[in-house]
């Protein structure tokens, strides 16, 4: 069996060569690894092609090149368990071409992406199962949920050793139409003749579906596990290998490890919870955090970033936060009517004559205009303070405060107009703060988790 995987692929929308009425199909190489995903595209040397890819390249956006193409397996495939291979949410990271790039007497250019999807036949015994692998950054996730690699039985130096679970770490938790639980994959190395073997501890989330589970559901529940973790240790962590298996088949998707990244660890106690990451995963999380899903994926998307920009920055994102989180719809309080509907008409008639009689003749008919505009907006009391009164609907008194909410506004309005000298930095460090804290209970709500308590001393 070859180390690549055989594809044609076309690109619908792009004509390269000036064929519209033909689009050419291009035979493809496929090599994924852990390290790199690389794609070797074939072509005829005496064409234009290198050059008109390398154009094509700078016109369009990297982040959406799986969009572009349409992929099908090859007769020459040899592989016969593997049923598609989807190539739609990939990442163009590079391209490169050489007078060297040949094989089997074929010229080709290498395109390095970051993501491939693969549909096998279903693995007998593995079905409603499925293995999410995490990155590096994920180790945290999933190292306090066990005890250190130690014998059996230590007196009798049998040779059994084991990694036990911490606790009640055994449990697993419910989400939707599937159970998970944080799980170290142990892979060993060693030979008889080397003095040291070696185990490897993986950290992946392990899950196990109801029958009825979608391919739809089990990426959503993948990716509501990994948002928790990210929002929990304040930094973005990812996937890179999951291995899904369902009644029609099994999907293995590959994704490229983030290399450069500001590593930091966090946790909740910020909000008041002296929480581990298995007790933040028993609280009842779960019926608003899918209701929710879309909304919390935007706000810890920005929580994470706002602790690796600068201080302006850092309030900018989390005052934004606030207002991502503020979707309630407030009715209009109207004033209390002492008369009926024609009395009152009568009433506004009189007092427009009354006005009419201070304006040039030649504007009247346009005042007429404006003064019938403005009727409904008179029937309306003038409306809270927006922020004000979102945060106490979220259980935060802003009264109790320790920055003013028109200071915070001040403040924003003199980051985003550019009037940097105005910012004191002492207080800009402790809006961060107040902010941080304030973010990240609100994304707790939107979790439906109210067991926090907000410190309002600033230092």
């Amino acid at each position: 069996m070859s180390d690549f995987h055989c594809l044609e692929i076309e690109f619908p929308e792009v004509d390269f060569f000036g064929k519209k009425d033909s689009k050419e199909t291009f035979h493809a190489h496929l090599y994924a690894n852990k390290e790199e995903i690389e794609l070797r595209l074939f072509f005829n040397e005496e064409s234009d092609f290198r050059h008109a890819f390398t154009t094509w390249c700078g016109s369009v956006d990297w982040n959406k090149f799986g969009s572009y193409l349409t992929v099908n397996l090859s007769k020459n495939e040899t592989n016969d368990r593997l049923r598609k291979i989807d190539l739609s949410e990939s990442n163009l990271l590079g391209t490169s071409s050489g007078s060297n790039f040949y094989q089997n007497g074929k010229k080709y250019i290498v395109l390095k992406i970051d993501f491939v999807k693969f549909y096998w036949n279903p693995v007998d015994g593995e079905t409603n199962t499925a293995e999410f692998y995490l990155d590096d950054k994920g180790f945290r996730v999933v190292e306090q949920f066990y005890s250190f690699l130690s014998p059996n039985d230590w007196y009798k130096n049998d040779g059994n050793f084991s990694i036990g679970r911490m606790n009640d770490s055994q449990l697993y938790y419910d989400l939707g139409n599937s159970q998970f639980r944080p799980e170290f994959n142990l892979v060993s190395n060693d030979g008889k003749e080397n003095r040291v073997a070696t185990i490897t501890k993986e950290p992946k989330i392990q899950f196990r579906y109801t029958s009825d589970i979608s391919e739809g559901e089990t990426l959503l529940y993948g990716g509501i596990v990994l948002m928790l973790a990210s929002f929990y240790h304040h930094l973005e962590i990812d996937y890179v290998l999951r291995r899904i298996h369902l009644p029609e088949h099994t999907i293995t998707i590959k994704k490229l490890e983030q290399k450069n990244f500001v590593d930091r660890n966090g946790n909740l106690w910020g909000f008041g919870l002296n929480w581990d990451f298995n007790k933040f995963l028993q609280s009842n999380w779960q019926e608003q955090t899918l209701k929710n899903f879309e909304l919390l994926s935007k706000a810890i998307k920005l929580f994470n970033q706002s602790h690796i920009v600068d201080d302006y920055s850092t309030f900018l994102i989390r005052y934004n936060i606030i207002e991502i989180c503020d979707k309630q719809k407030r009715e209009n309080e109207k004033f209390t009517s002492v008369l009926d509907e024609k009395q009152t008409k009568a009433k506004q008639n009189e007092a427009l004559n009354a006005l009419l009689e201070t304006i040039s003749h030649k504007d009247q008919e346009a005042f007429k205009k404006r003064w019938n505009d403005i009727q409904v907006l008179l029937k309306n009391k003038p409306m809270q303070n927006q922020l004000a009164s979102f945060l106490k609907d979220q259980n935060i008194d802003p009264t109790s405060l320790p920055i003013e909410l028109k200071a915070l506004k001040e403040l924003r309005n003199n980051i985003i107009h550019g009037s940097i000298e105005k910012v004191n930095t002492d207080e800009l460090r402790k809006a961060n703060i107040l902010l941080y804290r304030i973010s990240g209970i609100l994304i707790l709500n939107l979790m439906g988790i109210s067991d926090w308590s907000l410190n309002t001393e600033l230092s």
